[in-house]
């Protein structure tokens, strides 16, 4: 495990900002752990000084309106699909997707912000979250800055706070294969139908995951991987697959 000097657990926001901005060492966030944790134990994150725990600046709330929903960045996977608008949003998409990201004890631990940031190719909440056009507030110390999630960079410059939900989205279709049912996907698709009859461009939008470095929508050209648990050409067929299936769930 790469050894780590420090270990911040700061209760304003601000704070947290001027640690992670320091220059003369580098430190990490620290939201669920459940991928950090691992990337550490490997030592993929081998030049990281420390750690900067997220879990004090009351970043785990949800707030609803008529229009969107809002989801702190610390809010768990579970806590979130208690939640009756995140769990009924599209015929429940959320809740069904989260499903596929682990085990309960996984789920109560990951958070969604943690969730985006990571952006793993299999993740379904993140083909969710695309395909529901989600929109990540990034936070800096001199702006918080909203980006749609279709356009956020791998590394983006500041903190991950939050992210909104329209809630215009009337029904959700959801398809994968695995290679077992409780298994992550190898590869997965998300539909949304909204009521946005004046965007008809907009009204019907598909996300994939497993078939690039990281979730995409459909109409992005495919890249999947090709390792043991599908050869590329595989992976190609089966969105096709799970597109069609998924789709024909909003009938």
């Amino acid at each position: 495990m790469a050894l780590l000097h420090e270990y911040h657990q700061p209760t304003s926001l601000s704070h947290a900002l001027t640690l992670l901005d320091a220059a003369d060492r580098r430190l990490v966030p620290l939201a669920g752990g459940t991928s950090l944790i691992g990337q550490l134990e490997t030592r993929a994150l081998s030049t990281v000084d420390g750690v900067v725990d997220l879990s004090k600046l009351e970043l785990d709330t949800i707030a609803a309106d008529d229009t969107t929903l809002t989801v702190g960045a610390m809010v768990t996977l579970t806590d979130l699909c208690a939640h009756d608008v995140a769990a009924n949003l599209a015929g429940g998409i959320l809740r069904r997707t989260a499903q596929g990201e682990g085990p309960v004890n996984l789920r109560n631990a990951a958070t969604i912000g943690g969730l985006i940031a990571g952006a793993a190719p299999d993740s379904e909440v993140f083909a969710a979250l695309l395909a529901l056009q989600a929109t990540v507030h990034v936070t800096t110390l001199a702006t918080e800055t909203l980006i749609p999630l279709d356009q956020l960079t791998a590394t983006p410059a500041g903190l991950i706070t939050a992210v909104t939900i329209p809630l215009d989205a009337t029904a959700g279709g959801h398809a994968r294969v695995a290679r077992t049912p409780s298994d992550r996907p190898i590869v997965a698709a998300v539909a949304i139908r909204t009521d946005r009859a004046d965007d008809p461009a907009t009204a019907l939008r598909i996300a994939l995951c497993g078939v690039a470095a990281r979730p995409i929508l459909a109409h992005i050209p495919l890249d999947p991987p090709d390792d043991f648990l599908g050869s590329a050409a595989y992976r190609r067929a089966m969105s096709a697959v799970v597109m069609a299936r998924a789709r024909q769930q909003l009938l």
